[in-house]
């Protein structure tokens, strides 16, 4: 409920859909769609629509297909979340529902962009419009502790991931004074989880040089977007110059190049630094964007992520920050 779609298109999505063993899915919605789901479904008097004030609806609608999911995944009745509806709801719920994990003063959302190398996890992209010194410290602490859970879990073992922050210069002084803060706090960071890189500008993001990227939730997300305009004017460049036969003439690398930028189809961000597992999709994002989404919580989940994630940021100097 909620997103830019009919609900109607992620429920079909769903239909042509074969979970792998041992997954159940629970739909949560409006009791008209309760017939069309394919999957069981818990029934909800009302949802969040897009345009509505997250603090209000927090007030005046618990009773939303959204907090209902959050408190079932409080209640440990499902392992995991996602919505593609109201961003600043879904935020304040978790916070308000789930609660964040200890020490974390605000959740961020994370997600995995393509770079020239291997990809680059970028956070915050929406979660929080301002941020303090502090709060772009937490995140990088949260980066590294995904990037690290992600390494042992694929047995690349528990090397340093590299952090840098999303900046105007490269050099120490450029930015704002939180931005100058944070470099000079990460950068002196004792015992740190991870290797401080510095500033990067956009322009190098892509080089693929840094593991994870720090900024706040207004320029990462204004980051993000732009990137994804970007990859899909490009996108249709090629396909609307070249001829046919010479886009079946590239086959493979140029599939690979549509799969590697088709942001779409992008599985959505994790919301890290709360306790449960909230994936959030874009409010346009296409029924196959959603399954992937669901994939990757059906990943996370196998891998108990949580646990790993929590107990690398307590082994942290994230207390000390």
């Amino acid at each position: 409920m909620g997103s830019d779609h009919s609900p109607d298109a992620l429920l079909d999505a769903l239909r042509g859909f074969s979970p792998p063993k041992g997954v159940e899915f629970l739909a949560i919605g409006l009791p008209e769609f309760k017939k069309r789901s394919p999957v069981p479904f818990h029934e909800a008097a009302d949802f969040i629509s897009m345009d509505e004030n997250p603090l209000t609806v927090l007030r005046k609608k618990q009773q939303a297909s959204m907090f209902i999911g959050l408190r079932l995944l409080k209640q440990k009745k499902i392992n995991a979340f996602v919505s593609s509806g109201n961003t600043g709801a879904l935020v304040i719920g978790a916070k308000t529902i789930l609660t964040c994990l200890p020490h974390i003063l605000r959740p961020a959302f994370l997600a995995l962009m393509p770079t020239k190398k291997q990809p680059v996890a970028v956070l915050d992209l929406g979660a929080n419009v301002q941020c303090k010194a502090i709060h772009l410290m937490q995140f990088a602490m949260m980066g590294s502790a995904y990037l690290t859970s992600r390494n042992i879990h694929s047995g690349q073992g528990t090397k340093l991931p590299r952090i840098g922050i999303l900046n105007i210069g490269s050099e120490s002084m450029k930015g704002t004074s939180e931005l100058r803060l944070a470099y000079h706090t990460l950068q002196t960071l004792p015992n740190a989880p991870f290797q401080f890189c510095g500033n990067i500008e956009g322009k190098s993001v892509f080089d693929g040089d840094v593991d994870a990227l720090i900024t706040d939730g207004f320029i990462g997300n204004i980051f993000l977007k732009t990137a994804e305009g970007i990859a899909s004017l490009l996108l249709d460049q090629i396909t609307s110059k070249l001829p046919k036969e010479a886009l079946n003439m590239l086959g493979g690398p140029f599939l690979d190049l549509q799969k590697r930028l088709h942001y779409a189809e992008y599985p959505g961000a994790l919301l890290v630094g709360v306790k449960g597992i909230v994936i959030k999709c874009h409010g346009y994002a296409t029924p196959q964007a959603f399954i992937n989404g669901i994939l990757e919580a059906i990943h996370l989940s196998n891998e108990n992520f949580m646990e790993t994630f929590s107990s690398l940021l307590q082994r942290s100097s994230l207390k000390n920050v």
